[in-house]
């Protein structure tokens, strides 16, 4: 197991050679050797090797319970074409939920009820002034945490076609520079919504309005969809906060204080009710992509890989099809060449792995292209597992030398540095002795952006196995330990 016969005896020399390895900063991997004996016992060095990956199309994903919410239709360039709608609940606000009503005193009246939608600057991808028209809908099918909600869920039939309200709206929504430069400046798309739905609301009885699920049972929930004004644009996709304060539904209502005297109105007081839209509450994320043959999947041959928020497109590693070159100048599987070096003893050396990274660079040249098409790089990229289910989930890191059933390996890192245009990922030793051990843990991972359901950003990578210019790579650093 880990070659714990072989290297016993040598495991503190090895731990310490390899956390100073390690932790070297050049890029050779050989600074700071000179402090070890100096009998030419020592030598550690890297192995760059390209790493082979292809655009995969996930379908689906598992998009209820969103942070945030995406609305718009957007013509990629490089990722084809895609609709983004979603689904949301609301909810009574605070535990005592009752509405004023009238008495003998006061006539209450309604004025009207407003969902708010909420979102940043800069909180969109594609043509900043591309117009929408956006519908909301009132979802009639209830709707449960006990359900897996996918992103491509059907929803005919089960929302009234005649909207609540619409507006037009771009995502710059042609406000003044001024404005979006103001610090910390949240915008709302506001919808006034039909007079009939706020009087229904008003008129909800206190059992409905001091009960989360008799207020949710009669509600039901809103459907957010819209379409694009002009199709031969390359449209817009807006990213809202569902879970802002500023997003959500408000009652505005009021009332004549009628003097006791004349029996006539002496003035009236305007008030409002706000349901917030929380944890509570579904969010669900829909999107239909279409890549019009701009993303080629499930091949190695192709110019960019995409990784693509909604999960438009993601891309597969499989381990299994790196290759390095060996000491006899011919390609051999690097799982094949480690296993031999790490538990075989040959000549009296021995071989320890110190790290393994990985690097993804992005063209940015061509993502930021056009200027009036806004698409910003992802902050960082993530690996993914998918299970029997379709699930994506995140490895967690498992290790334990005395029991192999449970191991699994971790990607740290993933971030994106502007410096050298690319994404970096490490795996520990551990990580990948863990994959000589047991292929089933060689992949396939599946690299996407951190919450691939709630965001629509893209990072557009390079591929090429050229010699010069690897991209992907995998670099594997590793010391060397010789006996007398």
């Amino acid at each position: 197991m880990l070659n714990k016969r072989n290297l016993r005896q040598f495991t503190p020399l090895i731990l310490a050679t390899l956390a100073l390895f390690t932790s070297c900063k050049d890029e050779s991997g050989t600074l700071g050797l000179d402090v070890l004996p100096s009998e030419d016992l020592f030598s550690g060095t890297d192995q760059s090797s390209s790493l082979p990956g292809r655009n995969y199309d996930p379908v689906r994903l598992q998009s209820g319970d969103a942070s945030y919410a995406i609305v718009g239709h957007l013509n990629d360039p490089f990722a084809g074409s895609t609709e983004a709608s979603f689904i949301t609940e609301v909810t009574i606000g605070e535990l005592d939920g009752k509405l004023d009503q009238s008495d003998e005193w006061n006539e209450y009246f309604v004025d009207s009820l407003v969902l708010n939608l909420s979102y940043m600057e800069n909180w969109w991808i594609g043509d900043k002034n591309a117009k929408h028209e956006v519908s909301i809908h009132r979802y009639n099918a209830p709707l449960s945490f006990s359900v897996d909600y996918t992103s491509d869920m059907e929803i005919a039939g089960n929302y009234d076609e005649t909207a609540l309200a619409t507006r037009t709206s771009s995502a710059w929504d042609e406000l003044p520079d001024s404005i979006w430069e103001t610090d910390d400046y949240i915008h709302q798309w506001q919808f006034k919504l039909d007079q009939t739905l706020a009087n229904e609301v008003f008129n909800y009885n206190d059992v409905t309005m001091t009960k989360r699920d008799s207020f949710k049972n009669a509600f039901g929930g809103l459907l957010i969809q819209s379409k694009i004004v002009n199709p031969d644009s390359k449209g817009s996709l807006v990213l809202f906060d569902l879970m802002s304060t500023q997003s959500n539904m408000k009652l505005f209502y009021s009332y004549n204080v009628i003097d006791s005297t004349t029996n006539e109105v002496d003035t009236t007081i305007h008030t409002s009710y706000t349901f917030p839209i929380n944890i509570e509450c579904m969010r669900i994320n829909r999107f239909k992509h279409d890549q019009q043959e701009k993303v080629k999947f499930n091949t190695l041959d192709t110019e960019h890989l995409v990784a693509q928020g909604m999960a438009g497109s993601m891309i597969e590693i499989d381990f299994n099809e790196v290759q390095i070159i060996n000491e006899e100048g011919e390609h051999e599987n690097v799982f094949d060449f480690w296993s031999e070096k790490i538990n075989t003893q040959k000549n009296n050396e021995y071989y320890g792995i110190s790290a393994v990274d990985l690097f993804f660079e992005a063209d940015t040249i061509a993502q930021y292209g056009d200027e009036s098409f806004y698409s910003p790089m992802p902050d960082a990229l993530r690996f993914y597992t998918r299970d029997a289910a379709g699930v994506y989930e995140q490895p967690t890191y498992a290790y334990n030398i005395s029991d192999d059933s449970n191991w699994s390996p971790e990607f740290s890192g993933g971030n994106y540095d502007k410096e050298t245009n690319s994404f970096k990922f490490r795996m520990a030793g551990e990580s990948f002795r863990m994959m000589v051990e047991k292929p089933e843990l060689r992949g396939p991972y599946y690299l996407s952006t951190p919450d691939p359901v709630s965001y629509p950003w893209k990072a557009l990578l390079k591929n090429s196995d050229n010699q010069d210019s690897q991209s992907p790579k995998i670099r594997m650093k590793f010391v060397k330990i010789k006996t007398p």
